[in-house]
């Protein structure tokens, strides 16, 4: 019982003469189904929407304006990605001078202004 019937197939009998291993592992692959292919254990969930990874360039200073407007919060947690996602809602909610007034501030590079917090 040992060993010896490791190297057999289970569907031979003891009466069928000896098969290589190599001639047992053909047999085997002949008898598996074709194009049985088993579902993923795992599926992703489909999110209705897809975030796209973007790299773009900052000076020192708005890069920690960023990471203080996200340590605002207290009672929850804001990334850096929610505080941009913040400022593209407030930008939409503006009208299209105030729009244009800030985005020609922004391109001539202004500092910003520093954030009051009320504590």
């Amino acid at each position: 019982m040992g060993l010896k019937n490791l190297s057999r197939p289970s569907r031979m009998n003891e009466n069928a003469p000896e098969m290589s291993v190599e001639a047992a592992a053909q047999a085997f692959i002949a008898d598996a189904p074709v194009g049985a292919n088993p579902e993923p254990k795992r599926r992703r969930k489909k999110t209705s929407s897809t975030f796209v990874r973007t790299t773009f360039s900052l000076s020192k200073d708005v890069n920690r304006q960023i990471d203080k407007i996200s340590l605002t919060p207290r009672n929850f947690r804001a990334t850096r990605s929610d505080v941009i996602r913040a400022g593209i809602v407030a930008l939409q909610n503006l009208d299209k001078a105030e729009l244009l007034e800030l985005l020609e501030r922004a391109s001539r590079a202004e500092p910003i202004e520093e954030l009051t917090q009320e504590e």
